[in-house]
């Protein structure tokens, strides 16, 4: 792929039988490792219920997630072992006041996979948990975690959760770039402990103007709310969603003197005549002042089966900023098109594609790549939505992780860490140029949990 390129493609999932399974992303030897995103579809009865953006994961030999099994809400992890032999996956699981419990560990074959709910064997956390799960791994392994929700419907919507490093030190604030309440909607924040120690600080909620928010928070009204996390564990903040009018805008975490910053999600919800349709989530991320991510837009928006890529921006500095945007086609060349918005002080904007001055004449469909920058010196906070109509006429919503351009370029292949096609599942494979200057060639496997190579039908 070219600089500012990309390529995606789709399992058909024409199937009956689901079948699983992970992806090896493996660039040539002259080549460094292009970004990558993957997109889970799930169907039941022939309409599309729920997607997931999921990023290719670099390989870890330790981390940190979110755990909750509780009626409707499942907590699953799926871990790839690359490698030509076995590793021993050693893990325990924290409760919300810091206590350890159901410490156990397994054997992962050579180039084998698992993709387990954690109230399931070899994880077995019971049938109630809120806290965390750590694992540490004998070599390193690809990591990705899913939070399961079903619906009034009895339908399985699924949420990315992140992995938390457990070797992290940034003391600085981080930003959800979205949430809502009210109108239908609720937020829940969920903060990752990273530490052995407690950490705490504030969660500040802003308006798009960069007014302090003003909501209902664990039965408290009000813009800040104080945190405080045992070591290892978790916390969760919960909005009302009790208002008629939808507030939305960005939230800040800011670590108190000394601490550093949790892991963290933000998952927002919808509800209408008493259905919970798109459930999603924003990681907490930190500023950049320049990124990359995917885009696509298909069909007018509103009609049945459209897609439209979004963005929502926050801005940390109490001055506005002006952020720049510019789309290339997959195959490098530019649309010819620019586009600019302007962020409040400590505000935030969201945005989908058709929305962006500048955006008007975009010929659809379209895929390619969305550049977003600042010349503001505190940076931005940017993450993906990804909006679609499914066949029901429901608006589904999904987030997407940018890329950062200042991050470091690397030889080292990603991982797809699951998979699942037919049985109403499809994954979209969605392969990019992150970097300045980065031009990509390589292979993409496909295993399925045994190792074995995997036939996929793509289109």
């Amino acid at each position: 792929m070219t600089d500012r390129g990309g390529l995606s493609f789709t399992s058909q999932g024409s199937g009956g039988t689901t079948v699983t399974g992970y992806g090896r992303i493996q660039p040539d030897v002259d080549s460094t490792t292009p970004s990558g995103l993957a997109i889970f579809g799930f169907r039941e009865n022939g309409v599309l219920v729920s997607e997931a953006g999921v990023p290719a994961s670099p390989l870890v030999t330790s981390g940190r997630i979110d755990a909750e099994v509780e009626n409707v809400v499942q907590t699953g992890l799926a871990i790839a072992n690359p490698n030509d032999e076995p590793v021993t996956v050693n893990f325990f699981f924290t409760d919300e006041n810091g206590v350890n419990f159901g410490q156990a560990s397994f054997d992962l074959p050579a180039n084998g996979q698992i993709a387990r709910f954690l109230n399931e064997d070899p994880f077995n956390g019971g049938s109630t948990i809120a806290g965390t799960l750590t694992f540490t791994s004998t070599a390193p392994v690809s990591v990705i975690a899913l939070r399961g929700f079903t619906n009034e419907r009895s339908e399985f919507l699924m949420t990315t959760l992140p992995v938390a490093d457990l070797g992290a030190t940034s003391t600085g604030p981080v930003f959800f770039a979205y949430f809502a309440d009210g109108g239908g909607w609720t937020t829940q924040l969920v903060l990752v402990n990273p530490l052995d120690v407690t950490i705490g600080g504030a969660v500040e909620f802003f308006e798009p103007d960069g007014d302090p928010g003003s909501l209902m928070v664990e039965g408290e009204i009000g813009g800040n709310f104080p945190y405080s996390i045992p070591a290892r564990s978790s916390q969760r903040l919960r909005t009302s969603g009790t208002g008629s009018v939808v507030q939305a805008g960005a939230i800040r975490i800011s670590p108190s003197q000394g601490d550093v910053a949790p892991s963290g999600l933000a998952v927002f919800s919808f509800k209408t005549d008493g259905i919970t349709v798109p459930e999603s989530g924003v990681p907490a991320l930190p500023t950049g002042s320049a990124f990359r991510m995917y885009a696509e837009a298909s069909g007018s928006f509103g009609d049945v089966g459209s897609i439209q890529t979004g963005v929502a921006i926050a801005n940390p500095d109490s001055a506005p900023a002006t952020v720049m945007f510019e789309l290339t086609q997959l195959d490098g060349t530019s649309t010819g098109l620019t586009g600019m918005a302007t962020v409040p002080g400590q505000g935030q904007v969201a945005l989908f594609l058709n929305q962006v001055e500048g955006f008007e004449s975009l010929a659809l469909p379209f895929e390619g790549v969305l550049r977003i920058s600042t010349g503001s010196s505190s940076g931005l906070s940017v993450v993906g939505l990804r909006g679609r109509y499914n066949e029901r006429g429901d608006f589904l919503i999904a987030t997407t992780p940018p890329v950062d351009e200042s991050a470091a370029s690397t030889t080292a292949e990603f991982l797809f860490p699951q998979l699942a096609d037919s049985g109403g599942y499809t994954t979209q494979f969605i392969l990019f140029s992150g970097l300045p200057g980065q031009v990509s060639s390589g292979i993409v496997r496909f295993f399925n949990a045994n190792g074995q190579a995997l036939d996929l039908a793509l289109q």
